[in-house]
């Protein structure tokens, strides 16, 4: 009954996409203003590109108002299939796409595990447990897989190179009520440090005790940035942070921030 159920609503939920002139089958295709929901080369969408999606994600305010209100209502739809279900983050001009799991009473519940609950090596993209969703904390921290086929996480290093960057200076973190988008602030290299090491841990920076400390963490992740995106942020503003491993060093990490773009 469990498999028929999914089946179902796999069914329904392509109808319902398919009607307003997107497509999505969760598993395996993709969103038309999403991106594709499985495995995927996000980097470049070349003849390499491993993703499934043939229509790379667009930005949020491209997509036309009764269109954007049909997507928030298909968000909805996979909120209600699957509770722990937080959001869908992706990258316009790219085809990187993944839902994004929210389980604060089982942090890594989808470490290696699907939409659906079913084991799988890739897992999916999850916001760290100390984070809020309501109210909002002022960073939202998402890890995701560096797999060595390209997909997940992995397809964020092409943010090394600031011509990347230039070309894709937005990400999407939609919702079942709303799309969102982020400004890219910081690229950088970091670790995962000792305890006892006295120094700017960005993994623990999720809620500022005030306008000082949030002040200090901005000035952390811009001194670490890779190169000068252009972009700050203000007490206030709304951050994600995308985090994936990185083998430069030991226990090593590779961090995307952006902030919140208000239109």
């Amino acid at each position: 009954m469990v498999v028929n159920k999914r089946i179902i609503t796999l069914i329904i939920i392509s109808a319902v996409i398919s009607g307003v002139g997107m497509m999505c089958f969760i598993t395996y295709k993709s969103f038309q203003y999403g991106a594709r929901v499985g495995k995927g080369n996000a980097a470049g969408g070349n003849e390499s590109d491993k993703s499934f999606n043939t229509i790379p994600v667009v930005r949020a305010v491209d997509i036309p108002q009764e269109e954007r209100e049909e997507l928030v209502g298909i968000y909805a739809g996979m909120k209600e299939e699957n509770p722990d279900f937080a959001g869908y983050i992706s990258v316009p001009g790219s085809y990187f796409g993944y839902p994004v799991m929210y389980t604060p009473y089982d942090p890594e519940k989808y470490l290696h595990k699907d939409l659906f609950g079913v084991q799988s090596d890739d897992g999916l993209p999850f916001i760290d447990a100390r984070c809020n969703l309501e109210p909002e904390s002022d960073n939202i921290i998402i890890y995701g897989h560096n797999m060595k086929d390209g997909s997940m996480f992995a397809s964020l290093f092409a943010y090394q190179d600031k011509s990347y960057f230039e070309e894709h200076p937005v990400i999407r973190f939609d919702t079942e009520n709303e799309l969102r988008e982020y400004e890219v602030m910081s690229v950088f290299y970091d670790r995962v440090y000792y305890e006892d090491e006295e120094v700017f841990k960005f993994y623990n920076f999720i809620e500022a005790a005030d306008e000082v400390e949030y002040d200090k963490a901005i000035k952390q992740y811009l001194k670490k940035s890779v190169y000068d995106t252009g972009i700050t942020a203000e007490y206030g503003d709304k951050l994600v942070t995308l985090v994936t491993c990185a083998y430069h060093t030991e226990n090593g990490r590779f961090v995307i921030v952006a902030r919140r773009k208000e239109h």
